[in-house]
């Protein structure tokens, strides 16, 4: 039973300062940004009256209201968009009335995704590339201008919560499940690469050990290290995975993984060196106040059934597993330098 309500908070938690100027050029590093994935970085192809992303408090930090996006403010998408110096993409639900702003790219990301179909009905990353590729059959980018782009694939990890709990799973065959999961993943990174994208960042994941509906179960005294360590095994596939695309394709596409696994532990530990000192850092900031409610609930009347805490600010979660615009801008620190590293390196032709 307490795997098993270990293995539920997780799904809603996959379901579920302001940006500097950190371009490390005079001139855009990319021309355009496509992403792909799910809820850390979807802006806003989750419809309306499907999530609580669009109800208040969400986008209370930015843009003042809500705006689709999991979190109080700008989430991981928003802070490499800054980094290019682009604008944060369109979201492919809302790409016919893009106008102009669609030559900076395209947001295919939707929440409660993952890289096989998922109890959520709403496209896999396989079908959000098909999308792309469409796009760029009808029209929308030339082979050019994708070599001088960057695609960028984040997931959370709700794979491998779907195995367990609908495929049948069980936790002793969940190391081999890793296995296919990131498979696929590579799978869609060279895809992205085969299409002609330049450069491609792909998102670690993170220790789901310590998200606040995990360690509920433990008064938030400390992080659950059995899913800890599925993370850490799924990101050292993955780092392997990417060696063996980078050697593929020989610099004619470039591909790092973008890690978030130890800045995010570090803040839990109170080693982390970067952002402001969070507080209370396994807990989050919103949070329902009646059970069985959260974040943006309110009750037959309107009546919040929620409570917001002082200062989204020095909180590293914003709700039951997603950070607040703060922690993703310190996540964004840690890892800007493989970012660099990234656009430092030449394509080949």
């Amino acid at each position: 039973m307490a795997a098993r309500f270990l293995l539920c908070i997780i799904l809603l938690f996959l379901l579920g300062s302001c940006t500097e100027s950190i371009s490390p050029h005079n001139h855009r590093p990319a021309e355009r940004l496509f992403v792909f994935g799910d809820s850390y970085a979807d802006t806003g192809n989750m419809a309306r009256g499907l999530a609580n992303c669009w109800k208040p408090p969400y986008g209370s930090t930015f843009p003042g209201k809500p705006a689709g996006r999991f979190s109080d403010g700008r989430v991981i998408t928003d802070f490499i968009a800054t980094f290019l110096g682009v604008p944060s993409p369109v979201p492919y639900r809302l790409r016919g009335v893009a106008g102009h702003r669609g030559r900076y790219g395209i947001n295919f990301a939707y929440s409660g995704t993952g890289v096989f179909d998922t109890s959520v009905p709403l496209p896999n990353v396989t079908t959000q590339i098909d999308y792309f590729e469409q796009m760029i059959k009808q029209g929308w980018y030339e082979q050019r201008q994708l070599r001088s782009s960057m695609a960028f694939l984040a997931l959370a990890g709700i794979d491998y919560l779907e195995y367990l709990l609908y495929k049948n799973g069980t936790l002793e065959g969940l190391r081999s499940y890793v296995d296919s999961v990131v498979n696929q993943t590579a799978l869609d990174l060279r895809r992205l690469g085969e299409i002609g994208v330049g450069r491609i960042g792909v998102l670690g994941l993170g220790p789901i050990g310590c998200i606040p509906l995990s360690t509920r179960t433990l008064a938030r005294s400390s992080c659950i290290d059995l899913l800890n360590q599925d993370a850490v095994y799924h990101n050292a596939l993955l780092h392997q995975a990417v060696d063996e695309i980078n050697d593929r394709f020989r610099h004619r596409s470039l591909v790092a993984v973008l890690d978030v696994y130890d800045t995010l532990l570090s803040v839990v530990d109170g080693r982390n060196k970067l952002g402001p000192r969070f507080e209370n850092p396994l807990s989050q900031c919103c949070v329902g106040t009646t059970p069985g409610s959260d974040c943006g609930d309110t009750d037959h009347s309107g009546k919040p059934m929620y409570s917001v805490c002082e200062d989204p600010g020095r909180r590293l979660f914003w709700d039951h597993g997603h950070p607040t615009q703060v922690a993703w801008n310190t996540i964004f620190q840690a890892f800007s330098p493989t970012l660099h590293q990234l656009f430092s390196l030449q394509l080949r032709p």
